[in-house]
């Protein structure tokens, strides 16, 4: 009985773990950080869109719990990080639960970078 509980909690916590978020990783990021800090953190990201001085790479991870893929956008205005989104998708795999960026969702804001 204690040797089929075990294995049961055993099971439980390998389920769990292998359930991932990108918030471990983008936790690390600030606004500012630069594209080559984003790629050193992320990788290469799913996808990336561009539209003038500004643009959205998404990464994604299956298996975000139960089904779900967690996804992040990180938004760029001049090569520097200005914010980074969330959204679920339940679609199987993550490259069918990429959507289309909506610029207007975009982080308004005007960095200004100065030397010390």
């Amino acid at each position: 009985m204690r040797t089929s509980m075990t294995t049961a909690v055993l099971l439980l916590f390998l389920f769990m773990a292998g359930c991932g978020t990108l918030d471990n990783k983008t936790i690390l990021l600030n606004v500012g950080d630069s594209k080559k800090a984003v790629l050193d953190v992320m990788g290469t990201p799913m996808d990336r869109q561009i539209s003038g001085q500004q643009e959205a790479w998404q990464y994604c991870v299956s298996g975000a719990g139960f089904g779900w893929n967690d996804h992040k956008i990180i938004w760029f205005n001049a090569g520097h990080v200005t914010g980074i989104n969330s959204y679920r998708s339940g679609v199987s795999g993550c490259q069918g639960g990429i959507q289309p960026v909506r610029w207007e969702n975009a982080p308004d804001s005007v960095l200004e970078i100065r030397r010390r």
